[in-house]
């Protein structure tokens, strides 16, 4: 019974595989030896390297003709084999670029010495348009599994560096501190050296937004906790600012002073506690507030019971008036202390009339004495209503 034309394709197809094959130990040979000689990377002393090129060729060029000539073959081999390729090159450091290179090798010696076999074999050129098509899309999908090893093993690796630098980072910050060696032989670990002088910690709300990828690779982080922050290596120079906006732009976060590393927890601290005097609405909510305009409102805001004793002290001469003269009475105080300014500008900030600022100065001075006149009394009575004005908004802001 004579055989169809495409029982014949299929015969003559299945017997140039069978040539082919034949010829895998030379072409073995001549893949090793080119990419040895195209790519230097993978020309080394280490013998592993030529052991390493000789298997995988071993095992990929037996594998595509197995795929070939039964479609439903098992990739698994392949697969692994590839995959593990992907992972060599992330290990070492390197891109897949030469990885890509050596595989463009491979593919034009198999096709070299395909053209050989044809043309010495008289193979039709139906059959060999057919191999040459298959090499190309085997090359193909062992690409994409070397790129899908190698994207496995520098995610393993960012997972495992970002962990360590966080670990870092909670080193520099605990308390008590530990011993300057063991921070310094972790940054060796975390290839984050040398260690800077000063540092400057950011304290971030655990809620904002942030874009990672636009911070500096030597930023410390940590975005996972309850309490976000992040340090930066020495001062807020004019490009780590610029690199904070991009990454914090709508982030409701505060930048510390900028400390010797040793104090870089002092930083953190007084970072949050502004951070949260913008939650409480003590002072105006933003992206990128200065802690240092913020040190005086923290400080006094430091001690409320003290705040509330000291007020109670001061204006104790103030208890027998009613509590809408009382009002009046310091809010006129709080002007003059503060602002040591005339009766004409108190009357311009209050909105009354000079006359009457003087009338309620003169009521002071006989409730208050000469106290208003030493220095030290007046100082505490400066600074004691400065905090029981911050204080009375942190209240009113927390009722509402």
């Amino acid at each position: 019974m004579e055989l169809s034309e495409h029982d014949r394709s299929q015969t003559d197809f299945q017997d140039f595989l069978g040539l082919l094959r034949a010829e895998l130990s030379d072409v073995t040979n001549e893949i090793v030896t080119e990419i040895r000689q195209g790519i230097p990377e993978y020309d080394r002393p280490d013998p592993a390297y030529e052991q390493t090129l000789r298997l995988c060729a071993d095992i990929l060029l037996p594998t595509f003709l197995d795929r070939v000539a039964d479609p439903d073959a098992s990739t698994a081999q392949r697969d692994e084999t590839c995959r593990a390729l992907g992972r060599f090159e992330a290990i070492e450091g390197r891109t897949l670029d030469h990885l890509q290179a050596a595989a463009r090798i491979a593919f034009h010696v198999a096709w070299r010495r395909t053209a050989i076999v044809a043309e010495r074999e008289q193979v039709p050129t139906s059959v060999v348009a057919t191999a040459v098509d298959a090499m190309l899309i085997y090359l193909e999908e062992s690409v994409a599994q070397a790129r899908l090893g190698y994207q496995q093993a520098t995610g393993h690796a960012d997972v495992r560096r970002r962990e360590e630098r966080r670990r870092l980072l909670h080193l520099i910050l605990q308390r008590p501190a530990v011993v300057p060696e063991a921070i310094e032989d972790l940054a060796k670990a975390t290839g984050w050296w040398p260690l800077p002088a000063e540092a400057t910690l950011v304290a971030v709300h655990p809620e904002a937004p942030s874009t990672r990828s636009a911070l500096d690779t030597d930023v410390l982080t940590d975005f996972d906790s309850v309490e976000p922050c992040l340090l930066v290596p020495g001062p807020l120079t004019a490009d780590r600012l610029n690199m904070l906006r991009a990454a914090l732009s709508d982030a409701s976060c505060v930048l510390g002073l900028t400390l010797p590393l040793e104090r870089a927890t002092h930083s953190l601290r007084w970072a949050r506690r502004v951070l949260n005097l913008a939650e409480e609405g003590v002072i105006p909510d933003g992206s990128l507030i200065p802690c240092q305009n913020h040190l005086m409102t923290m400080w006094l805001l430091s001690d409320p019971p003290l705040i509330e004793e000291l007020t109670r002290r001061h204006l104790e001469p103030l208890r027998d008036v009613s509590d809408g003269q009382r009002k009046r009475l310091v809010e006129t105080l709080a002007e003059s202390v503060t602002t040591r300014a005339t009766a004409v500008d108190i009357g311009e900030r209050l909105k009354i009339h000079p006359q009457t600022v003087r009338y309620r100065l003169r009521q002071l001075e006989g409730y208050l004495g000469d106290s208003l006149e030493d220095a030290d009394a007046r100082f505490s009575l400066d600074a004691t209503l400065r905090a029981a004005s911050l204080y009375g908004r942190r209240r009113r802001r927390r009722k509402a």
